[in-house]
């Protein structure tokens, strides 16, 4: 049975439970992992998956003279093309742009028809872009099928030059079975348990929901948890208290995929208001959490960013206000707290919405006949 070459920055941050899941779901073509740097094999085990040691690097001249010229230095693999002509591999299948670019002379040469998903930041950071325009060039040429979330990622990547006709849409997917549905209620006294998480960086938005939660439209109890951390950790933190809310703000630091799945079940609504950052970067698709609180039951409160709209049911599974507004975020707000009778409906519907359109175990399916086609061609 031929396999799956997955190259990979990392095996895994814990901020990437997406990729785990696509990987232990694959059966036609199992998955050959190699990765620059292995972390948390013990929270992502690949039990039907192998683990390719190709002692990567990448020289402190490289990086100066790819520099200097705009690009990015070339990934080397000792042994690296032996040890992938010894393995029955179908398919090259190569997360993040960023791997891309940097493994394109290796993939190039292994001749293995390639497969490229971009996730983010890998098609909206400025920075980025501008010393990735002549990269993806060659690896647009190269790839037999470029991989996004949905439409707007689709857009961004037609806008970077990618040629339409390789394009497929390859929905970001959990198995819905790992998330048990509870309907959510609220009998308009206790606080209404509102939960965040992501990386405490300025796509993610944390900053307007705070600023929301202190607009005086937000007249109901709450508590806010927090899980992630990041870069603005200490001034988001900042920030609450100095908005007077920071007694009802817990910052609880990165959790497990096992204590965050409890956090979900805990909580009674999703606030999740991603936004285009300063320097360009956004999620470019969707944030995965807003897949796990839609599979449980958990009505969302987030923006019309990225492909947000198209991973939700704007109205009938969650509040979507336009990005980085904080005054329509509190508004939403509100009327969540108002429509509190209908978060049981809410819940049912996106878990309907997981169900249909983001179960792994139907999107899989999918990315195997790609992999089926991208051999046969």
């Amino acid at each position: 049975m031929p396999s799956s070459l997955h190259l990979i920055d990392s095996y895994l941050p814990r901020t990437e439970t997406f990729i785990w899941q696509t990987l232990c779901k694959l059966r036609r073509f199992p998955p050959v992992v190699a990765a620059d740097r292995l972390e948390n094999l013990d929270a992502f085990p690949l039990p039907s998956g192998e683990f390719l040691n190709l002692h990567p690097s990448r020289s402190v001249w490289s990086k100066v003279s790819a520099r200097v010229r705009g690009d990015f230095a070339p990934v080397r693999y000792a042994g690296g093309l032996q040890a992938v002509r010894d393995r029955d591999l179908a398919v090259c299948h190569v997360h993040k742009g960023f791997r891309a670019l940097v493994t394109r002379t290796f993939t190039r040469e292994i001749g293995l028809p390639l497969l490229v998903n971009f996730y983010g930041s890998d098609v909206s950071q400025k920075p980025f872009l501008r010393r990735a325009a002549r990269g993806y060039g060659e690896v647009f040429a190269q790839a037999r099928f470029l991989l996004v979330e949905g439409p707007a990622m689709r857009q961004r990547l037609l806008e970077l030059g990618a040629p339409e006709e390789k394009i497929r849409e390859q929905r970001i997917a959990i198995d819905p079975q790992d998330y048990p549905l509870r309907e959510r209620n609220w009998d308009g006294n206790r606080p209404i348990h509102l939960l965040f998480v992501g990386r405490l960086v300025e796509k993610k938005g944390l900053e307007i929901a705070l600023r929301a939660l202190s607009d005086p439209r937000v007249d109901f109890p709450w508590r806010l948890t927090v899980i992630g951390d990041g870069p603005l950790g200490p001034r988001l933190r900042a920030l609450a208290n100095k908005l007077g809310i920071g007694d009802h703000v817990d910052f609880v630091g990165s959790r497990s995929l096992d204590e965050l799945r409890a956090a979900l079940q805990a909580h009674d609504l999703l606030l999740q208001p991603s936004r285009i950052a300063p320097d360009g970067d956004s999620e470019g698709g969707a944030p995965t959490v807003i897949l796990e609180a839609q599979a449980c039951g958990m009505p969302v409160l987030s923006t019309a960013h990225a492909d947000i709209p198209h991973i939700t049911l704007p109205g009938q599974s969650a509040w979507l206000a336009p990005e980085g507004d904080a005054v329509a975020l509190a508004y939403l707000m509100r009327r969540a707290a108002e429509e509190a009778d209908r978060w049981d409906i809410m819940g049912r519907a996106g878990r309907y919405k997981i169900e249909t359109d983001h179960d792994v175990n139907r999107t899989i399916l999918h990315l195997e006949d790609l992999y089926a086609e991208a051999s046969q061609a």
